[in-house]
């Protein structure tokens, strides 16, 4: 019989065990402390399943970055092996550990609050220490956890203010970077421009810039919001929509708004304030083109004992980049586009997440006075994507004013 020890934060929780029949996991006898998922209670009965449970198949990514895990030199490449070849340095609260093993998880966890409500995007950094093929040659070498969810490469590093240089590290790492990619030209600059967008209109957003290798290849960094404190000492507990509805990573586009927002009633402190949140988030989404809201963009956030929304983060207009992107990933009403006033303002707003008309008119205000036209043309886009920009806004603006 396999087995992995869990942790939440220093603290062991209990033991995950793997035979021919299935799963398992039990909770450590006595334990106390919190539970290893929000969904997971504390219990004596312990947790079964046929497969390795999507809360913790969660942790792991997809597509080239999975590729890149699988490639690493670990002698077990299915989903059981790669937790436990980099469990310690999961996104979020939760490590996974070898049975038999004596290492523990990185850092502690966070007594305090770690204030998140406009996150500073930082200005551009100094030129990455490493060209495109090194970068490449250090992703191919082993996988990276990130607490970002990502498709494409990427790697982990950590900033130094004395040399004002990234390094790359295997493990616990404060930024994702990732390099862009002869099919991805200008996503770059609109990811930026997005996401400046959403911290104009009020957002709060993950920290992101843009560097170049020495070789001149444009790279996309992002913060790390699951981690704070000198060397990353603090981890914050983070679980996306698809591990509190129990869903596998392949089913992130099966699901709705309406199921976000029972997430956020069911599990965060103040759902009032965080139903505001998750609407004006989906408001500036829907206008700014933002297709690509699926279940693993949505998580929750948890600072000492509030339980939150996290940071937005992977702000895009796919809208421009691909001729048959969707207006969402997730449906609203059964549907996923052909939304208007009624769709976002009287049904979302309204019925699904109980605002009333003060709080609608004031996130609209706020998506109102956001400085679009200057923060589009100084972007660095292309003539083409920004002239798509502008029109994708005026055709969204008269849909939600008709």
């Amino acid at each position: 019989m396999d087995s992995l020890r869990l942790f939440v934060g220093q603290v062991y929780a209990g033991a995950l065990q793997r035979d021919a029949v299935g799963i398992r996991f039990s909770y450590a006898d006595g334990y106390q402390g919190a539970p290893v998922f929000l969904n997971w209670p504390v219990a004596s009965e312990g947790l079964s399943w046929e497969t390795l449970p999507p809360e913790l198949s969660g942790l792991l990514p997809e597509g080239m970055q999975l590729e890149q895990w699988r490639a690493a030199p670990v002698t077990d490449s299915s989903e059981w092996g790669l937790l436990a070849a980099v469990g310690a340095d999961l996104p979020g609260l939760i490590s996974v550990l070898p049975s038999g093993s004596e290492s523990l998880p990185f850092g502690r966890t966070a007594e305090g609050l770690k204030s998140l409500n406009r996150a500073r995007i930082q200005p551009e950094l100094d030129a990455l220490p490493y060209c495109e093929s090194e970068l490449a040659e250090f992703n191919s070498a082993a996988g990276f956890p990130h607490s970002l969810a990502s498709s494409g490469a990427s790697a982990s590093a950590v900033y130094s203010r004395k040399q004002s240089a990234f390094k790359l590290v295997k493990l616990n790492g404060s930024y994702r970077l990732t390099p862009e990619s002869p099919d991805t030209v200008g996503q770059v600059e609109n990811q930026l421009l997005t996401t400046q967008l959403a911290q104009d209109a009020g957002l709060a957003v993950a920290s992101v810039g843009r560097l170049r290798t020495t070789d001149g290849r444009a790279v996309l960094w992002a913060e790390r919001f699951d981690r704070t404190g000198a060397s990353n000492s603090q981890r914050l507990r983070v679980e996306s929509a698809c591990q509190l509805l129990g869903k596998a990573r392949i089913a992130k586009y099966e699901g709705s708004l309406e199921a976000i927002a029972e997430l956020i009633r069911q599990y965060c402190t103040n759902p009032k304030i965080q139903l505001m949140r998750f609407f004006h988030r989906v408001l500036f989404g829907w206008l700014s083109g933002n297709g690509g809201l699926h279940l693993k963009k949505w998580a929750l956030l948890q600072n000492g004992n509030l339980i939150e929304l996290s940071p937005a983060y992977g702000m895009m207009n796919h809208a421009i980049t691909r001729k048959d992107a969707s207006e969402s990933a997730l449906s609203l009403a059964g549907r996923r586009a052909g939304w208007d006033r009624d769709s976002l303002l009287e049904y979302l707003g309204k019925e699904v997440c109980g605002l009333n008309l003060r709080m609608i008119d004031r996130v609209l205000h706020q998506v109102e006075a956001v400085p679009w036209e200057p923060r589009i043309l100084g972007s660095g886009l292309s003539k083409a994507s920004q002239q798509a920009y502008f029109e994708l806004l005026s055709e969204r603006w008269r849909r939600l004013q008709d």
